[in-house]
């Protein structure tokens, strides 16, 4: 007898904005996850373990904390069973969400890396909740390498205490700015027609993060290097936001990749060690 896969019960709007959802998904709990779309929505947990694939014994574990949701393949599962945001636990976008290059008649297909998870158009294009997720779903390294990065502490009120608590945690935690005084960052404000702004922004990010510098865990330093990318690392994910002549990063495409062996990640994360290695104490 062939089943037949039950409906869920639709979710109200916003459910994934929930404030106890949102902190759910950055700690990538699926426990709670279920627990709070089950409030929601009435699904039992047949019609969850149906739609994801799963045993609802299994289920059953998950939400009372006896098992931990910890490969690719069941989040990948849970998100498209559930209608889940992918983005919201740091999963790359289904195959052909993101449109295929498109070539001219005549002209070989361009393969595009299967580690790009997505380009966004803007740094602003990048989704809040994803920067969030990714910062508090981090398990082994944090790197961040930036001129001033202003956009972090500045719209992200928690910001410092995120990293604060992923530093006790044991989570390694690297932050290079660039030396406000530095020759490199005085060239790169007039590059971008602000002069002095882009040396202000980045005393202004050094004082949200004056309580980070005895932090465990945390090293903050200062670098006087040219940066052509931004780079933030998070364990095997990375975004890179490309800086272009004439414009300030915020309006630059960013790039999401995933870690794959001699790829563009490793490309970028070499990179990050280059400028690290010429660092100096904040």
């Amino acid at each position: 007898m062939v089943s037949v896969r039950r409906p869920l019960p639709q979710p109200p709007p916003g459910l994934w904005e929930r404030p106890e959802m949102t902190d759910a998904l950055a700690r990538r709990d699926i426990g709670a996850v279920f627990k709070i779309y089950r409030q929601w929505t009435g699904a039992t947990q047949t019609q969850i373990a149906a739609v994801c694939g799963l045993p609802q014994s299994h289920v059953s574990d998950i939400m009372n904390g006896r098992r931990q949701v910890t490969t690719l393949e069941i989040f990948e599962r849970i998100a498209d069973g559930i209608d889940l945001p992918r983005g919201r636990i740091g999963l790359a976008e289904k195959p052909g969400t993101v449109p295929e290059p498109r070539s001219e008649p005549g002209s070989p297909a361009a393969d595009v890396p299967s580690e790009i998870v997505r380009v966004y158009p803007t740094r602003a294009a990048v989704p809040g909740d994803l920067w969030r997720t990714l910062f508090a779903g981090a398990r082994h390294q944090v790197d961040v390498l930036v001129i001033a990065g202003l956009f972090l502490p500045d719209g992200h009120a928690d910001f410092t205490t995120v990293l604060r608590r992923k530093g006790a945690e044991g989570v390694p935690i690297r932050y290079a700015l660039g030396d406000p005084d530095s020759p490199a960052v005085a060239l790169r404000g007039d590059e971008e027609g602000i002069g002095d702004g882009l040396a202000a922004r980045t005393r202004i990010t050094l004082t949200y993060l004056a309580s980070l510098r005895d932090a465990p865990g945390i090293e903050l330093r200062l670098h006087a290097s040219t940066l052509y990318n931004s780079i933030y690392r998070f364990d095997g994910a990375m975004l890179v936001n490309t800086h272009v002549y004439g414009a300030p990063a915020a309006h630059s495409p960013v790039m999401h990749l995933r870690a794959q062996p001699g790829g563009l990640f490793d490309h970028y994360a070499a990179s990050f060690e280059r400028v690290w290695a010429t660092t100096e104490g904040a």
